[in-house]
């Protein structure tokens, strides 16, 4: 990753950062990241620009500093609202304010984009297209267009050079993640550089047109035999990474009460029906619509709900899906034990957090909905409530996981709108249910079982060619190897003392049993003080003894250094 040394072409831009964040009494975290002299000497010391952002709290004015910074920020800003886990509710409650709408960008600058992207001009394409967006926020803006066949379409343009700004700023953020992950305490704890990295790549598949398109092609797969689901056909012949061009739905927005009845179609229905798509989505197939808010969904004659907007998606694997179906269980259930294991195998890194501790924690959190009935708990605050034990336990949560919870919770406000009534709990049991079924049929473990055999299978070829590699890799000297074993010093400490009471118990033999066998030869030249032989003995004898003193002398100071 560069250095801020070899980003100088980044200087302007983190000079606008520090200042924006210096106005918003923000400056100390440039001191913190080590670069507030290299960007903006002086300017951090400065703080708060107006009585107005003085009197604001500190989570309105993070609110406020991250739309001054711009559409990327804001990204984040919305990204994190979700992330309860790590984020403290009252800066939750600021950052879900934060809106993605820019005024639009200007009709010429659109029509330049496409012909760029399609390579022909907008009249050869259209026989139609309306230079007023219907909807335009801080990537693109949606404007209405009919094909030369006919068709009515709606066409997605990404803003020309937002990806030259959106690049230089996820450049600077992953650069800051880096440094507050070696700086800072909380950096570390948080590993907020693979948070950098996970956001960066998010962003950057929005962005990517042509994959949304795909991901509305899987979507609309997965509820072929649903009629009571419409997911628009892609156009692809005049769709590219920045253009995507998809059948235009007309429809009532979903949560338009009065234009629902207007068009007779039933508020009730189609709040189970949403909740269904969810369910379906996540719980069977793994693969689900992650920004469901009011705006991606209408209604359309019949109480067929038109999806919009698939540029955020969501997956599960079979393993998360069941650990959040064990999750379900045991908060049905009421077994605090089993929710805390299923909260393990999705992965949420407990290495601050005291098992003991969250039990007691979900212990209480179940005394909470003890005893209530399923029509009276709300997904949005009971998540709320996990997110809370999350917080206080230090949890980590996938991020699969957190949008799983913000998709539910956000429909759940949907369905609420249509259906005072309705209960998302009520409405998961049976797929829960049938999901238990399912992934623990014969079936699917001997499926699971046989890609387990497959992917040994596969390391296993490649083994000889791992090992030969890294044979050559150490006989070049471009490899080394080395390891550490935690715990084994006492082991240790305890094997030399070993060895040194050994060597002396030997030394000791020695003294002992050499002088009685040579005393028949001493008798036998004792009376020749001359002999040489009896100097040479003598020689040998107080020579083995000095040796032995000194590694006495050696092996007593080593035990004592140890201990100190």
């Amino acid at each position: 990753m560069p250095t801020i040394a070899q980003t100088f072409r980044h200087l302007r831009r983190y000079r606008q950062i520090a200042r924006i964040l210096t106005r918003y009494g923000f400056g100390q975290i440039l001191t913190q990241l080590g670069i507030g002299r290299a960007i903006a000497p002086g300017l951090v010391k400065l703080r708060f620009s107006s009585a107005e952002i003085l009197r604001a709290t500190q989570a309105e004015r993070v609110r406020m500093a991250v739309e001054e910074l711009g559409p990327t920020f804001i990204k984040l800003g919305q990204i994190l609202s979700t992330r309860a886990d790590i984020i403290p509710p009252d800066l939750i409650h600021e950052l879900e304010k934060l809106q993605d709408t820019v005024p639009p960008t200007p009709f010429p600058l659109i029509q330049a984009q496409v012909e760029l992207e399609l390579r022909r001009p907008l009249s050869e394409l259209f026989s139609a297209f309306d230079p007023v967006p219907v909807a335009s926020a801080s990537l693109g803006q949606v404007h209405l267009a009919t094909l030369t066949g006919g068709e009515e379409v709606a066409v997605k343009v990404f803003r020309p050079e937002i990806d030259k700004v959106i690049d230089v700023d996820l450049d600077i953020l992953l650069q800051a993640a880096a440094l507050a992950q070696k700086r800072t305490d909380w950096g570390q704890y948080y590993d907020v550089l693979s948070l950098a990295q996970e956001f960066a790549n998010t962003l950057r598949q929005e962005q990517n047109y042509e994959q949304e398109g795909h991901n509305m092609d899987r979507f609309r797969q997965i509820f072929a035999d649903e009629p009571h689901v419409r997911v628009p056909s892609v156009y692809w012949e005049t769709t590219t990474r920045r253009v995507l061009t998809m059948e235009r739905l007309e429809g009532v927005k979903i949560t338009d009460l009065d234009g629902l009845e207007a068009a007779g179609l039933d508020p009730t229905v189609v709040a189970r029906r949403n909740i269904h798509i969810l369910l379906k989505a996540v719980l069977q197939e793994g693969f689900f619509h992650a920004d469901p808010h009011a705006g991606n969904f209408f209604v359309l004659p019949g109480e067929v709900i038109g999806m919009m907007d698939f540029g955020i998606m969501g997956q599960v694997d079979p393993a998360a899906r069941l650990g959040l179906i064990q999750l379900f269980v045991g908060l049905f259930r009421g077994d605090s034990e089993r929710s805390v294991a299923a909260l393990s195998s999705l992965g949420i890194a407990t290495r601050a957090a005291d098992k003991r501790a969250l039990t007691r924690d979900m212990e209480r959190l179940k005394l909470q909905y003890y005893g209530l009935e399923l029509e009276k708990i709300r997904v949005q605050t009971f998540v709320e409530d996990l997110m809370g034990v999350a917080f206080a336990n230090r949890l980590k949560m996938p991020s699969s996981l957190i949008l799983i919870f913000k998709t539910i919770a956000m429909l759940e406000g949907i369905s609420l709108i249509l259906d005072p009534d309705i209960n998302v709990f009520e409405e998961v049991e049976p797929y829960v249910r049938d999901a238990v079924l399912e992934l623990e049929s014969p079936f699917s473990q001997a499926k699971r079982l046989s890609e387990q055999l497959r992917e040994s299978t596969e390391a296993m070829l490649l083994l000889p060619k791992q090992i030969r590699a890294l044979f050559e890799q150490f006989e070049d000297g471009e490899a080394g190897l080395s390891f550490r074993l935690h715990g084994l010093e006492e082991l240790a400490g305890r094997l030399s003392s070993a060895a040194n009471r050994l060597a002396l118990a030997i030394l000791a033999a020695a003294f002992v049993v050499g002088p009685a066998l040579i005393i028949p030869y001493l008798k036998e030249l004792w009376p020749s003080w001359q002999s040489p032989a009896l100097i040479l003995i003598l020689g040998g004898f107080a020579l083995s003894l000095m040796i032995t003193l000194v590694l006495l002398w050696s092996i007593w100071r080593a035990g004592r250094q140890r201990r100190r």
